[in-house]
């Protein structure tokens, strides 16, 4: 019918076809990312340590008022929570405002739901895209090993979503950066043009 709205579209294909529905949908966030990071490329090297670290901290404190926690917020910012937890110590501004989101979250009763919040389950597969394994993926939105593989077997959208973003990691990692997966060891190493190399790119 004419007056269908591309939602309703969706939501058929989805049921029809979860396979290639989630496949599209993977491949939109993935390519979402890509030209995120062709924007910072071309901005280079105009943009600094400073407006890097100002685009991580808003992703993070969206992620809060989200209702996420901690790993939550870091994993959506790209970044260790231990270099968010340095971050908030360092920075009482930004740590009052994760704690803002936080409440605002909670006053508004949003609730952290993989499977009912849409922002949540981007922060999951955008984990699984960058190399975080399935059940890692969950408990960063803070769901447990048991409830999220019901989920990936109860929901078949879902279930179609995580295992289009698992194989399109697989056929777009080589074998040495799967063993680098996830966010270990990150670190923000471009310097404003006034630091000196000695200053410490985590501060």
């Amino acid at each position: 019918m004419g007056d269908r709205s591309a939602g309703g579209a969706g939501s058929d294909a989805a049921a029809g076809a979860p396979e290639a529905w989630a496949e599209a949908v993977v491949a939109g966030l993935a390519g979402a990312k890509a030209a995120e990071r062709a924007l910072g490329e071309a901005l280079r090297p105009a943009m600094s340590l400073k407006e890097e670290k100002a685009q991580r901290r808003a992703e993070a404190v969206r992620a809060a008022a989200m209702g996420l926690g901690a790993a939550g917020c870091a994993s959506a910012a790209g970044v260790s929570e231990r270099l968010l937890a340095s971050w908030r110590a360092e920075d009482p501004v930004f740590d009052a405002a994760l704690s803002t989101a936080r409440s605002l979250a909670h006053v508004h009763d949003v609730v952290p739901d993989v499977a009912t919040n849409p922002a949540v389950l981007k922060v999951a597969l955008d984990a699984i895209l960058r190399g975080v394994p399935f059940i890692e993926a969950g408990a960063l939105v803070g769901v447990k090993r048991d409830t999220f593989y019901r989920l990936r077997r109860g929901n078949p959208q879902l279930g179609a979503l995580f295992g289009a973003a698992q194989n399109l990691r697989r056929r777009g990692a080589s074998p040495g950066r799967k063993r680098k997966a996830g966010l270990k060891g990150y670190r923000l190493v471009r310097l404003d043009a006034s630091e000196s190399p000695g200053t410490d790119p985590d501060a």
